[in-house]
């Protein structure tokens, strides 16, 4: 017991789990392991990426990095790390000196290009009328390959009639979902919905809104530029299927590089983005994510406004 007392938390977190604090980001996303004390390592040993290390961080750890940023004169190297950190954790305190901050900011607000706001993004919240609003579903549900998947199983559902302005290729459905199944419950959607762009110019495309209807088909409503790289309508739909996880699989799931996932929290390539919805305003719920397992090449993130019906589809790559 007394060498147990005598070793670091990061010592015991290694012993526990069989790995570092820092490299404890696998653990999370695939088994969905919420320990405290993973922060606590991670805080003690200055370590403040991967991000995800925070977002079950105790009360505690979050005082700290409050402390840090409201009453100290913090690393300015730091600054973006500890707010990042703050994000992922995301609670009503964090919320808080979050709003504090940007209506009165403290001297280290000179050293960024962004506020506090923007910083609310990267754990997948914003703050609007005053009051915290979570960006996206806890939970989540793993698209995965499936070369036996019965049609109606496939999540991708091929070309659509249309022709993209841009390369004349045919836009897709590159996300149709059933809201009756079990599963998907928790979108509230009654029927089906299909989410429709342009693959081919999508990376040039900036962000791609369109109207869905249940049940029906949905409409491109703004794709302001693309590229004159044709894709065959053969090659389109001659695509491995991807199916819907039987089980749930944790929120964060996905990296930002390579899974693909229905729900959850995003992970972004870049600065973190959720799309204004063109009709009501507002930011826009995160949807699915559609990594490299799908795209071969960059990382999709598929948002929707449930009130306005709309779907908006960026691009991130490194």
């Amino acid at each position: 017991m007394e060498e147990q007392e005598k070793k670091t938390l990061g010592e015991r977190i290694e012993e526990k789990y069989g790995c570092s604090c820092s490299c404890c980001d696998d653990l999370i996303r695939n088994q969905g392991i919420s320990d405290p004390d993973i922060a606590r390592a991670a805080y003690e040993a200055g370590i403040l990426y991967p991000r995800i290390l925070y977002q079950d961080a105790p009360a505690d750890v979050r005082d700290k990095l409050i402390d840090l940023l409201d009453k100290g004169e913090p690393d300015k190297n730091l600054i973006n790390n500890y707010l990042v950190a703050l994000a992922m954790i995301g609670d009503e305190t964090v919320a808080e000196y979050f709003q504090k901050w940007e209506e009165a900011p403290r001297p280290w607000r000179e050293s960024l290009y962004v506020g506090p706001y923007h910083y609310a993004e990267e754990g997948g919240w914003c703050i609007e009328n005053g009051k915290k609003r979570q960006l996206f579903f806890d939970a989540c549900y793993a698209l995965e390959k499936s070369e036996t998947a019965a049609p109606e199983e496939n999540v991708y559902g091929g070309t659509a009639e249309e022709k993209c302005p841009f390369c004349e290729s045919s836009y897709v459905n590159v996300l149709v979902l059933d809201g009756r199944d079990e599963r998907l419950s928790f979108l509230g959607f009654h029927g089906k919905i299909k989410i429709k762009y342009c693959e081919g110019c999508l990376p040039w495309s900036g962000t791609v809104f369109c109207k869905y209807v249940e049940d029906g088909e949905s409409t491109i409503l703004r794709h302001d530029d693309g590229e004159e790289y044709f894709c065959d309508d053969e090659d389109l739909n001659d695509r491995t299927p991807f199916v819907l996880s039987k089980k749930m699989v944790p929120k964060s799931y996905c990296d930002e590089f390579e899974r693909c996932a229905v729900g959850g929290r995003p992970a972004f390539v870049d600065d973190a983005s959720f799309a204004v919805c063109p009709e009501c305003g507002k930011k826009m719920m995160h949807l699915a994510q559609l990594g490299e397992e799908w795209t071969t090449c960059g990382t999709h993130y598929i948002q929707i406004c449930r009130d306005c019906q709309i779907a908006a589809i960026q691009y991130q790559q490194t």
